[in-house]
């Protein structure tokens, strides 16, 4: 009798297994097949869109339509004149303002646009209000959610997900509210606009919205697996009235599964964050690669306030490998590299450009402080020494110093730097050239 009890416990257990898994397996396709949950902002009837600035009857505007029943619009701005945001907003509340949509349970905002003009960046934003601060009488009382798209990522129909958009250091600082309200949430969702934001003053823009649709999934994926683990726990609660032993053991079995998964999830967390280091860091120096360095780059181009190049080639490094042999010159390029690397600020960024050649980026340093800093640079770098099966060698170096203005090109920057370290090579090495072609009347010049 225990051998068949036991044998009928073993099968009501595969029973109860194969059922759950099915039963697991069925809501998962289901939950997977079901229709997407949609909102189409430019369906009739779903809400009301305006401009910013509608001209008024007989008035000539900045900002004004095209062809309304398309969606296309005409931002001309003249020299002077009253300002106008060019922004066109869609009203996601009835005739109560204060009550609006909750895009919550929405996961993306599916955007197609046509844009013709100058500007480099879109914004969209969503604002949500919130009867514990929010105003009627005042519209940035809403809380703001704000994502800034490129100009390229809307030359094609863009997928942005709601979780992009959080709430601007403007609005924060405005409201000087508790941390707590300063949380994105768009549970009470009152308005989406889309427009160009910055200066626009002389510029011309025309833009046609084709798309606009919020999509997410009817249940989410944590509803539906917590409600796939609730049911497992119930049938485990079951099957604990039938054979606690079974169940223990099975239990470890798990647990040893899921120690294993923690592990290896770790361990590829690990595994990708060196490949992420080795992307973008010469393993040599330690300090950034090329495409480490580009990417500063761009990102000091994005803030504007403007930056200083300093361009430094090791002298005779050809020599160097050829005489004393590549572990030498490896060595040259380390101490190099740390010397620089320890006399520059936590702002300022440093990159092996290639071969023997760094590139030190200062954030909103006049060239007169960058050329102090590069000739701080040589002293250091004459003043040291590196040990080769040869002996000591002494090592020297060549500064090319230019200037990228606020809204300049590093590139150009660049190429300049390279021009005064080339004189500086041609001078007789070991020194510093500035680039001679800086104007007096800029902002981070001597």
């Amino acid at each position: 009798m225990p051998k068949f009890d036991g044998m009928q416990s073993d099968l009501i257990s595969i029973r109860f297994l194969m059922g759950g898994i099915v039963l697991t397996v069925a809501v998962l396709a289901i939950h997977m097949l079901l229709p997407a949950r949609t909102l189409d902002l430019l369906e009739p009837g779903v809400s009301k869109h305006f401009l910013e600035a509608p001209p008024q009857a007989g008035e000539e505007t900045a900002v004004q339509w095209v062809d309304a029943g398309r969606l296309r619009w005409r931002c001309q701005y003249v020299a002077s004149g009253k300002y106008q945001p060019c922004v066109l907003t869609y009203l996601l509340t009835g005739d109560d303002l204060s009550r609006g949509r909750d895009l919550s349970g929405f996961d993306h905002i599916e955007l197609e646009l046509d844009y013709q003009g100058p500007a480099p960046f879109l914004h969209l934003d969503i604002r949500n209000f919130d009867p514990r601060f929010s105003r009627l009488e005042d519209a940035n009382s809403s809380r703001m959610h704000a994502v800034t798209l490129r100009r390229r990522d809307v030359e094609q129909p863009v997928r942005i997900k709601l979780s992009e958009l959080n709430v601007p250091d403007w609005w924060i600082q405005m409201f000087n509210l508790p941390r707590e309200y300063n949380q994105p949430s768009l549970d009470n969702a009152t308005s989406l606009s889309i427009g160009i934001p910055g200066e626009l003053t002389g510029q011309h823009h025309e833009l046609q919205l084709r798309r606009l649709v919020l999509k997410g999934e009817w249940i989410g994926d944590d509803r539906v697996y917590l409600g796939i683990l609730l049911a497992w726990l119930f049938g485990a609660c079951t099957m604990v009235l039938r054979g606690w032993q079974r169940l223990r053991l099975s239990h470890r079995r798990q647990q040893r599964e899921i120690d294993a998964l923690t592990a290896r999830t770790r361990q590829l967390r690990i595994e990708q964050e060196n490949l992420r280091r080795l992307a973008t860091v010469d393993e040599l120096t330690g300090v950034l690669n090329r495409r480490g360095l580009e990417q500063s780059l761009d990102d000091m181009e994005e803030a504007a306030q403007g930056m200083s190049l300093v361009l430094l080639d090791i002298d005779h490094f050809k020599h160097v490998n050829d005489r004393h042999g590549h572990d030498c010159g490896d060595e040259v390029l380390r101490r190099v590299a740390a010397i620089v690397a320890a006399n520059l600020r936590a702002s300022d960024v440093i990159g092996r450009w290639g071969g023997e050649e760094f590139l030190i980026a200062c954030q909103g340093t006049r060239v007169r402080d960058a050329a102090r800093l590069a000739e701080k640079l040589r002293e250091r770098v004459q003043q040291s020494e590196v040990s080769c099966t040869a002996g000591r060698l002494a090592i020297t170096a060549s500064f090319g110093v230019a200037l990228s203005p606020p809204g300049g090109s590093a590139a150009n920057a660049l190429k300049r730097a390279d021009e005064a370290l080339y004189r500086a090579k041609e001078a007789g090495r070991n020194r510093v050239e500035v680039d001679r072609t800086l104007q007096s009347d800029s902002p981070t010049t001597v």
